[in-house]
């Protein structure tokens, strides 16, 4: 630690405990030395120690577990939502991860009063429904149920454990602009099953409908995801 530094020594610390769980040598759900130890071997205040070990957890790098200790938290995915379409695939390679799908279902199904409404189709339509898990690394970060038009049958003949948006650029189709709305939800038995969580823990509930170049819906989603495992930034 400089002491001479205009940075504040607690932020030195922060930096200095980031650099060591961004390079791995603290890994996710490792315990931390206590503020008593931080203190020993840095020379730092107690206090000091604190506000470092706050401020790493309002940035959720570690998480505080009451009567235990401080735990590195598990690598998140994060995503910073701004005018650009970026695929769950894209966002984990940004990452330095590896972005995998585990299907759980695909069906024709009658769209029904919501997917009529945000895809566009008639009353009595068919619509595709495929249910992936989505993986970051091999660890479960999302449910996506996706509801795509007739016209994107031809999903069915891809591999559906890759990305779909290389799919549809592939084709021609550009995902370019989407609306989204966010809410909270808990997971039932069978998601959390999937998520590897407990039932009713809290899930980030996210709805988007995308659409293409041409304003065309390419599809809805709704998408139950795990906090511990995914942050979201707006840029406004």
């Amino acid at each position: 630690m400089n002491k001479n530094s205009m940075i504040p020594l607690y932020q030195q610390l922060a930096e200095e405990i980031k650099e060591q769980i961004v390079s791995g040598k603290l890994m996710p759900r490792e315990r931390m030395l206590t503020e008593s130890e931080f203190s020993k071997e840095y020379e730092l205040s107690r206090i000091t120690v604190r506000k470092a070990i706050e401020y790493l957890v309002d940035e959720g790098y570690v998480v505080r577990k009451q009567g235990i200790g401080t735990f590195v938290a598990d690598k998140k995915l994060r995503r910073v939502l701004n005018n650009q379409i970026n695929s769950f695939t894209e966002i984990s390679e940004q990452s330095g991860g590896i972005a995998s799908a585990d299907l759980v279902s695909v069906e024709w199904i009658t769209a029904d009063g919501n997917v009529i409404k945000r895809l566009g189709v008639e009353d009595g339509s068919r619509v595709l429904k495929i249910v992936r898990v989505r993986n970051h690394d091999g660890e479960p970060v999302m449910i996506e149920e996706n509801y795509y038009p007739e016209t994107m049958s031809f999903l069915l003949q891809e591999n559906l454990s890759g990305s779909t948006y290389r799919v549809f650029r592939d084709r021609g189709i550009i995902p370019s602009h989407a609306t989204k709305t966010f809410d909270i939800c808990y997971a039932t038995k069978n998601e959390a099953k999937l998520l590897h969580v407990k039932e009713h823990q809290a899930l980030l509930l996210q709805k988007d409908v995308v659409y293409d170049q041409n304003q065309e819906p390419v599809h809805y989603t709704k998408m139950l995801i795990n906090s511990e495992r995914y942050q979201t930034t707006v840029s406004v």
